[in-house]
């Protein structure tokens, strides 16, 4: 049987022929809806994924300086890819960008990229027109404060199909700086459906109903995310950072563990965090 989505490029396809956005979207859509639920342990593959971190990167100006860094730092399973490095095993997905931002980039999952693109203009950010890579569609993004996100309905084979854990050298949490906490809060409410538990004492907010774990920075100046990885001792992991040629800022203390903000011997900001309980 012809696959009707195939069709629509065919020779005796309609006169008016649909963007390929929305044929790309529609099949989608319908794959999702066909998917298995999403089980307890956070196993990525899920019906309904939409305003979830799906992908995330770490620039690296020179490859293989990047490589070699965070290799000793986090015994990353680096594999080489066109446009730097994917990390294998590790939830949620990442890499290491050789090309493109100089800065954190993040993807965040959505049903259907038109739709969202439409949604996050008529909330007063900025979306650059869907393009589509081998990964899905993507669309490059800024909210009304200006602070950068992509956003991406992937394709399928893309799914990694990776479990969370707690090891090591995983992402522990992530955040969007939110200069107003109030019209972040209900930026990404309208745009994501992210619910929040209660502020911190620092202004932050928790997103409460997505995976990994990750919230809004209140009163955060910046443009582009934070991120912290999990490490089994703060300050070993530290020393291992400056030994490495990075630099780490002293550390902090809260309620989920200890926590410290670094750079890569590049000059690329990143957090650790030993967990209160690894």
């Amino acid at each position: 049987m012809t696959d009707p989505f195939e069709a629509l490029s065919a020779d005796d396809a309609p006169a008016i022929m649909p963007r390929a956005a929305f044929v790309e979207n529609l099949r989608r859509r319908i794959e999702r809806e066909l998917a298995p639920a999403i089980t307890d342990s956070g196993t990525t593959g899920a019906a309904d994924d939409a305003g979830y971190l799906f992908y995330f990167t770490l620039p690296a100006h020179d490859r293989d300086q990047a490589a070699r860094f965070y290799g000793e730092l986090f015994g990353w399973d680096l594999r080489a890819s066109e446009n730097g490095f994917h990390v294998e095993g590790v939830y949620p997905p990442m890499g290491l960008a050789t090309s493109g931002s100089a800065t954190v980039e993040v993807w965040i999952e959505v049903r259907d990229i038109d739709e969202a693109v439409a949604r996050v203009r008529s909330l007063g950010g900025e979306a650059a027109e869907p393009v589509h890579y081998d990964s899905g569609w993507n669309a490059s993004c800024r909210d009304d404060q200006g602070v950068a996100f992509n956003l991406i309905v992937p394709n399928p084979d893309y799914r990694q199909g990776q479990a969370r854990s707690t090891k090591a050298g995983e992402l522990f949490y992530w955040s969007l700086p939110a200069p107003d906490p109030e019209r972040s809060k209900q930026f990404y409410h309208e745009l994501l459906g992210w619910e929040y538990g209660d502020p911190g004492d620092a202004g932050g907010l928790h997103v409460a109903n997505k995976l990994p774990d990750g919230g809004l920075g209140g009163g955060r100046e910046g443009t582009n995310a934070d991120l912290f990885f999990r490490v089994a001792d703060l300050d070993a992991a530290m020393a291992k950072v400056t030994a490495l040629g990075g630099s780490a800022e002293p550390a902090g203390e809260g309620p989920e563990g200890r926590h410290a903000m670094c750079t890569d011997d590049q000059g690329t900001p990143f957090g650790l965090s030993e967990p209160a309980e690894l």
